[in-house]
Order: C-alpha cells, then sequence, then structure tokens
C-alpha cells in the first residue's frame, strides 16, 4: 500500500482513528475538521510508529495548546528531575513536550518519554548529532539525514529543522543592524556549519530527502525560525521575515508531498507587533498553523519571562497562533527546574484557556461558569478543584472560614447574599 500521512487520508475525506481521538476534546464539526486537515491549515502529530492513547489536533479552529521543552543537559541535567518534570505536564495536561536533550543521556531520556507518555512528542535532531560529534561542523549531510531517519524509527512525531535560513539569507547580515544576530540554538548550528564548509543549508538543500523520511513514518514538520528577534528592537526586520517567506515556500513542498507542517514564530517582540505577525506569517504560509515562543513583550523581565511571555502568548493566540511554547522564569539564565517548570506550565495554560474563552469554546466556557458559580455560593471545595492550581489554592486560604482574609466580615460577597 502506498505510504498515506494524515494528510492524506483527510484529503481523501478518511477520518483516522488518531484523527476521532483527536476530535473529541474539540468543538469543530467533522466535515470542516477533515478538510482544513487536507488543506494543511490544521495538523495530527502522530508518528506511524508509535501509538497513544491521545492525539491532539493543532490549527484553525482547534482549542490553542500548549508545548514544554525539557531534556537533560550537557551543563546540568538530572534524568530524575526531568522525569519529574514530566509528570508535572501530565498533572497539568500538557499536549505536547520537545525533548531538548543536549546531554550523554539524551537518547535513553526520549525512549523513556517515548515510551511512558501520551503527549505529542518533538525533538531537533540536529542536538543528537552535537553530542556524537564534538565539532558540528563537520558533521556530513549523510550523518545528518541518517539521525533524522533514526529519531523518525523511534516514534517522534514532529521535528524542529532549521531549513529556513539559506546562504542568501546570511549574506544581509554583513549589511544589518541586528542587535542579537542569532538567538536560535539550532540556527546557530546551522548557521555555523554553513560558514565553516562554505556551503548552503544541508536541510533546505536536502529537504527533499527529508520529506521522504517524514513521508514514511508520518513525522509532521516544525519548521523553525533560526532568524527570529532575540530582542524586541530586532523585530519584524529583513531578516526575519525573509526567513518567513522561506518557510512558506518549503511548506508548499512539504504538502505537495502530504507531508503536515507547522510554522515557528517569534521570539521578542513588542505588544503592538504581534498581531500584524501573526497575519503576515499566515499570509505568507498560506495558512499552516502557528507556533510561537512566548512572544515576550519586553526584554527586562529575565525571572519573569513566563509573565512577558504569557501576556505575548494571549495576543498572539487572538490573533491566529495555534499552538504556544512556554516560557519559564528560568529563561535566559539557567536550565529550569521543576519549580521553573510548573510556573511556565501555568502561565501558558491560562494564556491558552483565556485565548480559548475569548474564541468561544463551549468546554472552557463551561469550566469558568462553573467556578463563576462556586465563587458566588463560596463553595470553597469547589473552586479548589476548578482552579488551574487547586493545591496552591488551599494553601492560602488556610482557615476554616467561609470567607477570605482579605475582607474578613466585610466580604461583600458573603454580606451580599
Amino acid at each position: 500500500m502506498k505510504v498515506q500521512t494524515q494528510r492524506d487520508y483527510a484529503k481523501k475525506g478518511i477520518l483516522t482513528d488518531e484523527m476521532k481521538k483527536a476530535l473529541e476534546i474539540e468543538d469543530i464539526e467533522e466535515k470542516s475538521f477533515l478538510q482544513r486537515i487536507a488543506e494543511g491549515k490544521i495538523v495530527i502529530p502522530a508518528n506511524k510508529n508509535r501509538k497513544r492513547k491521545r492525539y491532539f489536533a493543532i490549527g484553525e479552529g482547534t482549542l490553542v495548546k500548549i508545548n514544554v521543552n525539557i531534556g537533560v543537559s550537557s551543563e546540568c541535567g538530572s534524568f530524575k528531575e526531568e522525569i519529574e518534570k514530566l509528570e508535572l505536564c501530565k498533572r497539568y495536561e500538557v499536549e505536547s513536550v520537545m525533548d531538548l536533550s543536549s546531554g550523554k543521556n539524551s537518547r535513553e531520556f526520549r525512549e523513556f518519554l517515548l515510551k511512558n507518555y501520551d503527549f505529542i512528542v518533538g525533538t531537533v535532531p540536529i542536538y543528537d548529532m552535537a553530542i556524537l560529534q564534538d565539532d558540528f561542523t563537520r558533521v556530513s549531510v549523510n550523518q545528518i539525514l541518517e539521525l533524522i531517519e533514526k529519531q523518525a524509527e523511534e516514534g517522534v512525531d514532529f521535528f524542529t529543522l532549521h531549513a529556513g535560513i539559506t546562504r542568501r539569507a546570511i549574506e544581509r547580515f554583513k549589511d544589518n543592524k541586528r542587535i542579537m544576530k542569532i538567538v536560535s540554538r539550532g540556527g546557530g548550528m546551522i548557521y555555523n556549519w554553513m560558514i565553516k564548509n562554505n556551503k548552503e543549508n544541508p536541510l533546505y538543500e536536502y529537504f527533499d530527502d527529508i520529506l521522504k523520511i517524514c513521508k514514511k513514518h508520518d513525522v509532521t514538520l516544525s519548521l523553525g525560525d533560526s532568524l527570529r528577534p532575540g530582542c524586541i528592537f530586532d523585530s519584524t526586520d529583513a531578516l526575519q521575515i525573509e526567513e518567513l517567506i522561506n518557510l512558506g515556500e518549503l511548506t508548499k513542498r512539504a504538502w505537495e508531498e502530504g507531508v503536515q507542517v507547522i510554522i515557528e514564530g517569534p521570539g521578542h517582540m513588542r505588544a503592538n507587533e504581534i498581531a500584524a505577525n501573526m497575519t503576515l506569517e499566515k499570509k505568507l504560509c498560506h495558512g499552516a498553523p502557528f507556533y510561537v515562543l512566548g512572544p515576550l513583550t519586553t526584554d527586562i523581565g529575565a525571572g519573569y519571562d513566563h509573565i512577558t511571555g504569557a501576556m505575548g502568548a494571549l495576543i498572539a493566540a487572538l490573533n491566529g497562533a495555534d499552538f504556544l511554547c512556554y516560557v519559564t522564569p528560568a529563561e535566559h539564565l539557567r536550565l529550569p527546574d521543576v519549580e521553573d517548570v510548573k510556573e511556565g506550565i501555568i502561565a501558558f495554560k491560562l494564556a491558552a484557556h483565556s485565548a480559548n474563552l475569548a474564541k468561544g469554546f463551549k468546554k472552557c466556557l463551561e469550566r469558568d461558569f462553573e467556578m463563576s458559580i462556586a465563587r458566588a455560593n463560596m463553595d470553597w471545595e469547589k473552586m479548589f478543584k476548578l482552579g488551574i492550581d487547586g493545591e496552591k489554592m488551599k494553601k492560602y486560604k488556610e482557615d476554616n472560614n467561609k470567607y477570605c482574609s482579605m475582607c474578613g466580615r466585610l466580604c461583600p460577597v458573603n454580606n451580599v447574599r
């Protein structure tokens, strides 16, 4: 039988088991759902080699989802601590986890993640190559392709590939006044490889070979933004936009082969620019789902970038972003610990939920309505159950009084009742 992806099936009007499971949590009609998958406006990341109990849709008309980045680090990663982070993701019903491991136990950690959890799982394949080879610039094209194939066989659902940065794009660095240049780890690796070898980006030049691998295993491509702005003064510049144009062209090539595509976006950006950037991405990339890191709305928030990121994420989601990559308080400073991960998850789950409320999704509205009734009835146990972090709520509400200690006996809710 000819190899077929979720997109191929949707184009034939076939609702797969993976689509059915993804559709269960959505508030969208089946016909529209299938049509948007066929058009590339919705993706179902679902590697053929890994069966899961839960599947999720990302894209137009679906609930906004979040992704959490974790993984063992070459500097200070602990396998045990990363598993604690995975358990947090499970507890707070995170939809997607990206394994960004760059330490010696990276393969073991990825195998554990793929075997024991039902998240969508993504990776940046070249990180593994950097572990195996001290000098990434000495890696051959065949080695890169073999590694991509290997991770596809393992069951990874989506790959972030920095295929949009080209020789033509980096020529602009000579006359460009960008402050932060490149802040993408994968993008920086590819840039150095291109400069050292005086060759085109291998992920761009051999994109057709990569598509064959992704087609075979139904791996969704998340086209990475090597030239995303790393500070608010670099946003929406020529480098960012030229790469976005390249990603739009690569999207069409992927779709021709039946491969599903997500587009990755900024970065650091002033709040007043976010809406326009979402519109621009959807236009240049033909409506493909948009996956944003933040965006962070200011550069002075280190230590609190889960807040600056969540503010940007909400604006982005209200203007077309479909998939939010969380940011923790440790961003720019260190590998996040378990508490950092918890704060990042909660901040971005709240951003996604707020966007879903504004979009009018029924289940989200029902939860908030129930919370409103519980608050009106001063039903604390129900509030603890419905709140995103009931344990913290209980800790703050230490006493057994029917009202909280802010107003005490002057509590307007209680007195009006």
